[in-house]
């Protein structure tokens, strides 16, 4: 339903204050968390040292905290929410696909911190330099993952804006696929020829015997749409948490790995609940900007906006992966907090 313009004007205005609410407070706001999450740490270590004495009561603040700590440090910013919003931003998504979207991502971040350190520092031992070359490795992976998103949404909607604009010629001879037909009057099949089956039309995906020989193109997209789900679940949750690491590595000084196992995923689900909130934020807003699209602009122009929303995001997200990868060949970056000061 199209909307009037007293209401354009009202919605415009509402999602203007909240942006300079957002630009004026979120400053202070991102500074409070920090310091929150540095009280957090403080706590988790404390916590876990008094794990021994009682299991029950030091156990259950460790996991708590924990938990506030993920949901907390996913407020800040992060290539894992710029992911997000450029996706749910460019496609359709139910609001449930995107919390699952989210929540998967979330829980990779804490199953690779865990898978890392149990391998590199449990079972092979290595030293600190080890761990943190293998973590800058897997933080690259991860941007050069997000590149691929970014190259991959440029080129397949490139390819769709560029046949909407081709122009196209009135009729095409060779796409009709015309029979020439000398006489109005064919003559009946007979003996063999009659019980050969017809053959299949290229644009049918079935052959009357009840399989199906090819997807159709709804089954297609759905394909299509699963590949850069994961593509941006795995672009997140390569990169571990600095605090799931910090978290893991002291249980592990401490004899205390399942603890530091059981708090690394606790703090995966607190961040995960919180990037959710945020992805229902973003779906909500491309509601609004969808709606708002349709009583201003055009059905056609619509399309090729969309088009083109996705295609900036694509280049964004190529420009944020080379940076990314660029900062970790600086000295002192990339890593674990925990070993880079």
């Amino acid at each position: 339903m199209p909307l009037s313009r007293k209401a354009l004007w009202i919605n415009l205005g509402i999602l203007t204050a909240l942006c300079l609410l957002l630009w004026y407070f979120y400053p202070s706001v991102l500074a409070q968390i920090m310091h929150w999450q540095r009280l957090f740490n403080q706590s988790i270590s404390e916590n876990l040292h008094l794990v021994r004495q009682s299991p029950a009561h030091a156990g259950g603040y460790l996991v708590l905290v924990s938990f506030l700590y993920g949901v907390f440090h996913a407020v800040g910013p992060g290539h894992g929410k710029f992911i997000i919003a450029s996706y749910l931003s460019a496609n359709v998504m139910q609001i449930k696909k995107g919390i699952r979207l989210t929540l998967a991502a979330s829980l990779l971040q804490g199953l690779v911190a865990i898978l890392m350190t149990s391998i590199v520092v449990v079972a092979l031992t290595l030293s600190s330099r080890y761990f943190k070359l293998t973590q800058v490795w897997m933080e690259r992976a991860s941007f050069a993952i997000m590149m691929i998103i970014g190259a991959y949404w440029l080129v397949s909607n490139g390819k769709k804006l560029w046949r909407s604009l081709r122009p196209k010629t009135a009729l095409h001879i060779k796409s009709l696929n015309i029979k020439r037909i000398d006489s109005p009057f064919q003559p009946l099949p007979t003996g063999a020829m009659a019980l050969r089956k017809p053959p299949m039309s290229s644009t049918n995906d079935t052959c009357g015997c009840g399989h199906k020989h090819a997807p159709n193109a709804q089954e297609l997209a759905h394909a299509s749409d699963w590949k850069s789900q994961l593509m941006i679940i795995f672009s997140i949750g390569l990169r571990p948490c600095s605090g799931a690491i910090f978290v893991l590595f002291l249980a592990y000084m401490l004899d205390l790995y399942p603890w530091g196992m059981l708090a690394t995923m606790t703090m995966a689900v607190g961040t995960g609940l919180s990037l959710s909130g945020f992805a229902c934020l973003v779906l909500f807003a491309r509601q609004y900007a969808v709606k708002l699209g349709r009583w201003y602009l055009s059905p056609q122009l619509s399309q090729h906006l969309g088009l083109w929303v996705k295609i900036v995001f694509g280049v964004l997200l190529i420009i944020l992966g080379i940076s990314l990868i660029y900062g970790t060949t600086l000295p002192a970056s990339g890593g674990a907090a925990l070993f880079s000061r």
